[in-house]
């Protein structure tokens, strides 16, 4: 990771830990007795002066009852391989999340994608890549998913263009479980996925995917993504469009009912 990277990931996560353990009412000191990781350390973190070790983040996480929330921001920023650098700050964000909406027009977004889609489409998007390098990535897009398991995970809104679930690899069984797996997550409480169709008119998204983000003491921000890039947006005149945009997308979406039964025709096409 580079220098400024580096820097600018320790400061989220020293804000991050400094957020919860003003939640919990705790001291530094405090802290550094329930966790028994040093006090001189969590107040390096909390400044963004260093890094540490995995294990102490464990114990900071146990002590403070993150429900492994800080776990995940450091397994985001710090970990070895999996996430590009550039996604880092949306990886850590989607750990404190409060509201996420999506809209996707060529891939199923990441937390809903089963191993075998992200590893089919990983190995397209890097033929050359060493199977270990392709198996980070997988692990990492799996360990992104546990949010949604959380007691209470952030409100979701996805909004799919069908052409994505039309999509064929060369085994056709993996778009069939993917489409299983979306219908089945769409019965989550705070989970809709919309379909908008291909006969749209007017279609509000065809300038590419996004996703808006709500995040604590941030707000909202916009981050879309290349083949090879990503980019956060936080201007509010910007995010304010996007917005505007996925609005539009979704009084255009079917219904989630509707939704999910048009995934399940398009899976009956697929068998």
């Amino acid at each position: 990771m580079a220098g400024d990277d580096l820097k600018i990931s320790r400061a989220r996560f020293g804000r991050l830990l400094r957020k919860l353990r003003a939640q919990m009412g705790l001291t530094q000191q405090e802290l550094s007795a329930s966790s028994t990781v040093g006090q001189s350390t969590i107040s390096d973190l909390e400044l963004g002066k260093k890094g540490t070790q995995r294990d102490y983040v464990v114990l900071l996480d146990s002590a403070l009852t993150a429900h492994g929330v800080l776990i995940s921001a450091w397994d985001a920023s710090f970990s070895e391989g999996g996430t590009s650098a550039y996604f880092r700050e949306v990886a850590e964000s989607e750990q404190t999340a409060i509201e996420i909406r999506e809209y996707s027009l060529g891939l199923v977004p990441g937390l809903l994608q089963i191993e075998e889609y992200a590893r089919g489409i990983s190995m397209l998007a890097r033929p050359r890549a060493e199977p270990e390098s392709i198996d980070k990535i997988v692990a990492a897009r799996r360990h992104r998913q546990e949010l949604l398991d959380r007691a209470y995970p952030p409100a979701m809104t996805v909004l799919l263009d069908e052409s994505v679930l039309l999509r064929r690899f060369h085994d056709p069984g993996i778009m069939d479980a993917q489409i299983q797996h979306l219908v089945k997550q769409s019965k989550r409480p705070r989970l809709r996925i919309q379909i908008v169709p291909l006969n749209t008119e007017g279609h509000a998204g065809l300038g590419g995917a996004f996703k808006i983000m709500e995040v604590p003491d941030t707000g909202a921000f916009v981050y879309v993504e290349s083949q090879e890039t990503g980019f956060v947006l936080k201007q509010p005149e910007v995010v304010a469009s996007y917005e505007r945009t996925f609005a539009e997308l979704r009084s255009a979406a079917l219904p989630v009912p509707e939704s999910r039964a048009k995934m399940e025709e398009i899976r009956g096409d697929i068998r």
